[in-house]
């Protein structure tokens, strides 16, 4: 994650790319579920049960969910 995108990178392959504004994240447990679109595009499973909420404070304030 960068303050400009989520990026999902496979060893030194770009897999995705999406800009923060277009994301809509929800808090699902220790999962993190990601939505484009309307559409589901990745989920992150944390291991702390604090990061998800940390991610997503991260995210709003950066543009992401509005």
């Amino acid at each position: 994650m960068t303050t400009l995108s989520m990026e999902m990178w496979e060893r030194s392959a770009l897999l995705w790319r999406y800009p923060w504004p277009e994301l809509r994240l929800i808090a699902d447990g220790l999962r993190l579920r990601i939505y484009h679109e309307g559409r589901e595009a990745g989920t992150i499973l944390l291991e702390q049960s604090g990061a998800v909420h940390e991610i997503r404070r991260l995210a709003t304030r950066h543009g992401a969910n509005r």
